[in-house]
């Protein structure tokens, strides 16, 4: 060893100080030179030219920052004791390297410690600047430089202090040593004392948030209330803003979160530590908003790549340095690259240490032994320390913040886009490849696209890491084998080709996998949001096939990517093998070397991490070119069209003038859409407007153009719209309530949140008692929560599933009434509301007070009620003004004449009893029918059920929160997967696979041990050919066999993803009502979509690969114990039983965090899926920024648990890492130790050994993903399981014309929704005779609805029964009765496709066919203009006319006629009917008055269509059923009246008689007459019999 080496070991020190000190004087925050760069002109470049605030630049409350510091005095005072401590062991070394330089000053020893000096004092002057930092920032900064330099001291010390003094085994060289040995000895000894202060000196005090800043209400208000996180007096930030360095680098600050969850049953959110600022929602949504800006374009030629940029530009202080730490500029990227400089420093030491045993076999030299054994400890140790660093970087932080940060802005961009996806297309062509436009795909951007890209980041560093890795490993690989290492590399390039042709198919299955994942999820969102028509029509099995084809093209290309993704394993496999006997057949045969074990298994391991190197590159390829299709449809989405900005505007009258509207539209949108055309009204201000017309005549699209959410394509609106952000700035109390500025809107399809009543009506506006009492009164909502257990309390499911159609529609009113809303645009209100209801919301809603000097356009059909009181009237038809003006107008006009005996009686107070008065309210079984475990809720009007008065509880929840499993995957999970994946014979497939890919690592090795283990003084047995060619065979074979085992498995996988996926589909198409009315569609489409895609993406790679770690690590405990022999084993056993250990509770802790990211992620897809379908009514009110703020707690929420998950997988990864280190050095000292080891031997067990580290820690993190994905399969299996309806067919099936005379009879029927609740219906009796036309009426809650529910079986009989034509239905099938009896709901349901396909489910019937049901519901006329020049054209007329999701591209009463269309079409002999006329227009005839013309002639084609069949309707409207046969009034759950309406009506104390008084005089006189009519005819038909 050369006598130079101290002074270039020593060298090192000054460089590492001075190289510190630059980069601390350039970024530390108290720096005089950063302080300079701080000072700049002011400039006003990047300031919009529009100076209006953003509304969606929101602001954080409180501006919490980290959080507030826990006792921070006696913090400071703390850290400045160690400090002072520091400065002084500083002293010692600093005077020992003087006297050091005193005794050398006369030699060449003199520089060592002349270089050491400088470096002192540098030491000495940021030691003597440390004791004034008392803020976190520039006190950590000075910590990690000070730990830094006194590291690099200490290291470089101690080993030119372990230097031996002999000469290296074959070296001439010797160390010169002289009398100052001791000193230097002692140096590294004095350095030790002040490196152990600067590392238990710690970041910064602890820090305390409060929790309701962060977390939304529900989570914050369910934290116990001792729960110490709530202690403003203890830390609840997490604990890295208080660690030590140490503790820092490997991730120790996580070791109490591993605890808890450990000994804890179980973790909630709040048992986590909150993020520091930088790793919050807002902050990122604030980052990313200000780099990436606003886009309204498409940039066809950059998508995709200008997002990536964005990303990078955003994430620049996480690329570039660790978090927001003021630590080397670009210490990520440093890192990486000294990483990968020095990844091979262990291989060479291994080398060295190999060269020692074969040139000093007797050990005569241990030192330079124990020397190198440290050092492989050592090298491996810092190696793995720096990796679990950059590791942590990719892993948790950019991961989590790109994730917030995309989430967040497509959420924003959400509130800011048109709303297009509701007028869907289909578009044809390669454009819509990547189509993010209607819901479903909007959905997926949120659900699967962001992770593509944050999947893309995990591997990223290595596109820096492995081109350094190659390089280096090349000229390494060059040294130890010459130029036969270049020949090898060479031949690595013959697959390169390969490799880019494979990419591409990579990405073309990836494309076409994506689209069939959007198509399933989209269908199934369909599914789910109508189930209740798909149950009723018994369509199960034919939406459960169409999903099935969707769902095998997925797993079609699955299967691709799984075929490719084997073939790159080959491939990868197969070219590191290939450079090796490439190398080795070169440099034995051609170049005639021998082969020394040093050089072959240094080799060997060489290129075993370069194959890592060189399969990463690609992997990372893979991964953006999949992140990059994701990359390309966000950044679509984010260029689409945004609703126009608000313009501030005084209060004055609505006008338009020459406007033009049509609706929300993307460029790729049909050419001919429906306008509205030349619209000159003027809608004055504090009064009530009417806006009425035909059916599609383009009301709703009036009121959508004047919010703004429809396209106006000439002329001018002068409209009040809410801004973004007003919401936002309530206070608490407020004097004046009423704001002229801001806009209420009441949609048809009433939007209501998963929450309480009283939530929904609030909506976040002020709480005033008073008037929300005023409201309640006001919108008929009273009389409602008192038959609700909970009242106001009462939740309401999703999309208001639990509600009637009438509350829903009130609730909806109530919010906007409630409202600070001087404008209320409301769209048809009261068509889901009866007579009698209708009247009082116009008495006290739109008469009253509560409306008083508020301007209100209201479209409704009710214009004999709304008129009178309307101070302007807008009549459209077919996209034109029919009419506009005041009423008075009319009645000058005399168009008004029939109205004008009304107007006075209409608006008068009803002295007749109202509905509620004359049918008593009794407590209703809603809540407590919806939560019982075998209860469930009506599907027409869940609401509309009674119960004897129950004891008053807490309100419950219909929605229940997830369920989340505990502990360890139960066995039966397991079961589940195994006996999906195959049979015996695929077992023993599996079987053999696996142990051939154990075997073959071992057959290598041990060929390398024999090639170069013979003894080199006995003539050589065998050729070097025969080495090279069984040295080849084996690698080369093993290449190929070696995968053969995911082959195996990914058929199996293919098959499990096929038999769950279908159990699961089945479980939910079949399951009862009760679940689906109690869980959120978005918690059905997490376990359809995100976990399934887990199912089908990693289970299988997690599975096999845990079994291959496992298997690998057992092989090389054995054969290194072939070769340490039992001082290895007890050694080896103690280690594995710490790794054990380890493993546990990380596997624990692992597990919650997991499920905790499953169920966070729910509410998150939820209000994803809420704001998709509610986006118009959050801009009406100026909810947009409010409801972003709700988003940014949940994404909180869920990211605090996605944070935890990977950080607590960086704290296993240390600890493995620092044990893995451990054990090399370990087996190093046992090799040194053990006389009869060879060198051959030690390659054997220490390039075992080498890979132990790897496959320890990956067996336990695979096995723990792979529990992690099981999570998914238990999450699948909960809903695999579901309790099921009745069967489907059951034996004897009924005649194929059942029912064929419709004649129903029940006797004595009972019915509860659980055998432990109250009776619902109370052994009610009577016939309906056939072809007879039966109207069902009673108050809210007596059981109509109940009764409906009874004869399609989704309530069974606790008694009695409902037979059909002689047959008894409980003793039939659920498919057989349900598609022979015809329901048409209130809520009509329809789904995306096609009009035939709407129409045609089954393609059963031809065009003409469908084209006469259309007729009879008169959505086509035989006079309608069909050719070219009309303007809007009858889109009935085609019937290749595409339906968007849910049939958003139609008005209510056309989906309701569609559905009626549907029920002609099928003609079945028994009909039902929930009030089916509800949402049908009245027509304006030729005089321009206002009738029910159109709704009696769908009245009358109602009657003459299903003349034939039997009918049942539940009535809201008494006029629909006054001519009828028979009407059945029912109350508290009995039989009250069944008689004819006439002879009904003739007895003045019948509750129909009451019924129909409750009307109106008006009313009341028109439908006597009608019954008395009816009644004549049917007496004249009867009288020739």
């Amino acid at each position: 060893m050369s006598a130079h080496i101290p002074a270039v070991a020593t060298a090192f020190i000054p460089l590492t100080s001075f190289l510190s000190l630059s980069i601390y004087l350039s970024t530390h925050p108290k720096s005089p030179a950063r302080r300079l760069r701080r000072v700049a002109l002011p400039t006003h470049q990047d300031e919009p030219l529009d100076a209006r605030k953003d509304p969606f630049e929101i602001g954080d409350d409180g501006d919490l920052g980290d959080g507030h510091p826990v006792n921070p005095d006696q913090f400071w005072r703390s850290m400045k004791q160690r400090k002072r401590w520091l400065l002084a062991s500083l002293i010692l070394p600093f005077v020992a390297n003087i006297a050091l330089l005193v005794l050398t000053v006369s030699s060449n020893a003199v520089i060592p410690p002349a270089m050491l000096l400088s470096s002192h004092i540098v030491t000495i002057i940021m030691a003597l600047a440390y004791l004034s930092h008392a803020d976190t920032a520039s006190h950590w900064a000075t910590t990690i430089h000070l730990g830094a330099a006194l590291f690099v001291q200490f290291m470089v010390l101690a080993v030119i202090a372990l230097l031996p003094n002999e000469p290296f085994p074959m070296s001439h060289a010797s160390v010169n040593i002289d009398n100052t040995s001791l000193l230097r000895s002692a140096l590294p000894i004095l350095h030790l004392l002040p490196l152990i202060i600067v590392l238990f000196i710690r970041r910064g005090p602890p820090l305390y948030v409060p929790l309701d800043h962060i977390y939304p209400p529900k989570i914050a208000e369910a934290i116990p209330s001792d729960h110490p996180s709530l202690d403003p007096k203890q830390s609840n930030v997490c604990e890295e803003v208080q660690a030590t360095i140490p503790e820092w680098l490997l991730f120790g600050y996580v070791t109490n979160v591993v605890k808890k969850g450990y000994k804890a049953d179980t973790m909630d959110v709040w048992d986590l530590p909150v993020l520091t600022h930088n790793m919050r929602a807002l902050a990122c949504y604030h980052t990313f908003k200000s780099v990436y800006g606003r886009r309204t374009r498409r940039s066809l030629t950059k998508e995709g790549y200008n997002l990536l940029k964005k990303i990078a530009i955003a994430n620049i202080r996480p690329l570039t340095a660790r978090k927001s730490q003021p630590v080397p500029a670009d210490s990520e990227i440093i890192l990486t690259v000294l990483t990968a400089i020095f990844y091979y420093l262990p291989h060479l030491l291994l080398q060295q240490l190999l060269e020692y045993l074969q040139n000093d076999p007797t050990r005569q030299h241990p030192r330079w032994g124990w020397l190198i054994a440290f050092g492989l400890f050592t090298s491996n140790a810092l190696t793995y320390i720096v990796g679990g660093i950059i590791w942590s970087i990719s892993t948790t932080t950019l991961q989590a913040r790109i994730k917030l940060q995309l989430n967040t802005t497509l959420y924003a961009k959400t509130l800011r886009k048109k709303d297009v996806a509701s007028v869907g297309e289909d578009k044809k062509g390669e454009e819509d490849e990547e189509g993010v436009a209607s819901k479903a795909q909007i959905m997926t951007l949120f659900t699967v696209d962001v992770d593509r890209v944050t999947d893309f980041v995990f591997h990223a560093f290595a596109l820096v890491d492995s081109p350094i890795e190659i390089a280096v490993a090349t000229i390494y690989l060059i040294q130890l084998l010459g130029r036969s290492a270049i020949y090898g590399l060479l031949a690595a390039l013959l697959c390169m080709p390969v490799n880019h042709l494979a990419s591409k198919f990579v990405v073309t299955a990836q494309e076409n996998l994506m689209k069939a994942r959007d198509k399933r999820t989209g269908l199934m969102n369909e599914i789910l949001q109508g189930i209740r028509m798909l149950k009723f029509m018994a369509w199960e099995r034919s939406f459960e096939k169409r999903v099935e084809e969707i769902r095998n093209d997925e797993l079609h290309w699955q299967a691709r990517n799984y075929t490719i993704e084997v073939a790159f394993n080959v491939l990868w496999a197969i070219t590191p093998v290939i450079v090796t006997v490439v190398s080795f057949l070169h440099f034995t045969l051609v170049a005639g070397h021998t082969l020394t074990p040093a050089i072959a298994f240094t080799s060997v391991a060489v290129f075993d991490e370069l194959r890592y190197a060189l399969n990463a590159l690609p992997e990372t390829f893979i991964n953006a070119l999949q992140g990059f299709v994701s990359c390309r449809r966000i950044e679509k989405y984010l260029a689409f069209a945004e609703v126009e900005l608000v313009q501030t505007t005084e209060p004055s009258d609505i006008i338009t003038k020459d406007a033009t509207f049509t609706f929300a539209r993307d460029d790729s949108d049909a050419k001919n859409p429906f306008t509205l055309a030349n619209l000159n009204l003027c809608f004055p201000q504090g009064e009530l407007s009417l806006i009425c017309g035909r059916l599609g005549s383009g009301k709703s699209l009036l009121l959508l153009g004047l919010l703004g959410e429809a396209d106006l394509v000439s002329g001018t609106v002068i409209c009040p719209r809410s801004s973004p952000d007003l919401m936002d700035g309530f206070p608490d109390t407020v004097t004046d309530w009423i704001l002229p500025s801001m806009l209420g809107y009441v949609p048809q399809q009433a939007w209501l949140q998963n929450a309480s009543i009283r939530d929904n009506i609030i909506f976040s506006s002020p709480w005033n008692e008073e008037r929300y009492h005023q409201v309640l009164e006001a919108c008929s909502l009273i009389a409602d929560l008192k038959i609700m257990e909970d009242g106001d309390q009462t939740e309401i499911g999703e999309k208001g599933l639990n509600l009637s159609g009438g509350q829903k529609a009130r609730v909806s009113l109530a919010r906007a009434v409630y409202s600070r809303a001087g404008v209320l645009l409301m769209d048809d209100v009261l068509s889901a509301v009866d007579a009698h209801t209708a009247h009082a919301i116009m008495e006290n809603c739109f008469q009253g007070d509560i409306l008083k000097g508020r301007t209100v356009l209201l479209v409704s059909h009710h214009t004999a009620l709304v008129s009178p009181v309307a101070s302007y009237i807008v009549a459209l038809d077919n996209g034109d003004v029919k009419f506009s003006g005041t009423r008075a107008d009319f009645v000058e006009g005399g168009l008004m004449t029939e109205l004008d005996a009304d107007e006075n009686k209409a608006m008068s107070p009803i002295a007749e009893k109202t509905v509620e008065d004359a049918f008593p309210l009794r407590k209703s079984v809603l809540t407590q029918a919806a939560l019982e475990p075998d209860s469930e809720t009506s599907s027409i009007a869940p609401d509309d059920e009674i119960t004897e008065s129950v004891v008053k509880k807490g309100p419950r929840k219909l929605v229940e929160d997830e369920r989340r499993a505990k502990g360890r995957i139960s066995r039966d999970i397991w079961a589940t997967y195994f006996k999906a994946l195959g049979g015996p014979v695929w077992w023993i497939l599996f079987a053999l696979g696996q142990i051939i890919a154990m075997l073959l690592p071992v057959a290598e090795k041990l060929w390398l041990q024999y090639w170069t283990g013979h003894d080199k003084t006995v003539p050589e047995a065998h050729s070097s050919t025969f080495y090279v060619v069984g040295y080849a065979v084996i690698t080369l074979g093993g290449a190929f066999l070696s995968n053969l085992v995911y082959v195996v498995m990914y058929n199996g996988s293919l098959r499990a993803s096929r038999v769950l996926h279908s159990k699961l589909l089945h479980s939910l198409l079949f399951a009862n009502l009760r679940f689906h009315d109690t869980t959120s569609r978005g918690r059905v489409l997490n376990r359809t979509g995100k976990d399934i895609e887990g199912l089908d993406s990693s289970m299988a790679d997690n599975f096999t690969r845990s079994l291959e770690y496992g298997l690998s690590v057992a092989v090389t405990f054995f054969s290194i114990l072939s070769v340490g022999g039992l001082p290895f084993l007890g050694a080896g056993c103690l280690l594995l039983v710490i790794y054990y250990q380890a493993g546990s509770i990380y596997g624990q802790t692992s597990r919650d965090m997991r499920r905790l990211d499953s169920v966070t992620r729910s509410p998150l897809y939820s209000l994803f899926g809420e704001t998709v379908s509610g986006v118009a009514v959050y801009r009406a009110f100026g909810a947009s920024t409010l409801t972003l703020k709700r988003m940014i707690q949940l994404a909180d929420t869920n990211n605090l648990c996605f944070f935890w998950t990977w950080t607590v997988n960086r704290w296993l990864s240390a600890r493995f890492n620092m044990l893995s280190s451990a054990m090399i050095g370990l087996t190093a000292v046992i090799v040194l130790g053990t006389p009869g080891v060879t060198a051959a031997m030690a390659g054997f067990a220490l390039a075992f050994a080498g890979g132990i580290s790897h496959d320890l820690l990956f067996v336990v993190r695979r096995f723990v993903q792979l529990e992690q994905s099981m999570v998914a399969l238990e999450r699948i299996k909960e809903y695999s399981e579901l309790p099921l309806e009745a069967p489907e067919y059951v034996d004897p099936r009924p005649a194929a014309a059942w029912p064929a005379e419709g004649a129903i009879s029940v006797e004595k029927l009972v019915v509860r929704y659980a055998p432990d609740l109250p009776n619902v219906l109370h052994g009610i009796s009577f016939d309906v005779k056939s072809r007879e036309k039966v109207g069902v009426v009673g108050a809210t809650g007596c059981g109509k609805s109940t009764l409906a529910l009874s004869f399609f079986r989704f309530v069974e009989a606790h008694e009695g029964r409902i037979i059909i034509d002689g047959i008894d239905i409980a003793t039939i099938g659920l498919t057989d009765l349900r598609s022979r009896v015809t329901i048409i709901p209130q809520d009509p349901t329809i789904l995306s496709g096609t009009l035939r396909a709407t129409l045609d489910v089954f393609d059963e019937y031809d065009d003409a066919e469908i084209y006469a049901a259309l007729r009879r519901v008169h959505l086509i006329s035989d006079n309608d203009v069909s050719d070219l020049e009309s303007r809007n054209k009858n889109v009935f007329r085609d019937l290749n006319n595409s339906v968007s999701e849910g049939g958003d591209n139609f008005s209510a009463g056309e989906r309701q006629l569609l559905c009626m269309a549907r029920a002609i079409l099928k003609r079945n002999k028994v009909l039902f009917m929930d009030e089916a006329t509800a949402s049908i227009d009245y027509e304006t005839d030729e005089l321009s008055t206002f009738r029910l013309e159109l709704a009696d002639v769908v009245s009358t084609t109602i009657r003459e269509e299903f003349s034939d069949s039997t009918i049942v309707t539940i009535a809201h409207r008494i006029h629909t059923i006054i001519d009828f046969e028979k009407v059945l009034v029912m109350d508290k759950g009995c039989i009250a009246e069944y008689a004819t309406p006439a002879e009904l009506l003739r007895n003045t104390k019948s509750r129909f008689y009451s019924l129909c008084r409750a009307t109106g005089r008006t009313e009341f006189k028109k439908l006597k007459e009608m019954a008395m009519e009816a009644e004549r005819k049917r007496a004249s038909v009867a009288k020739p019999e």
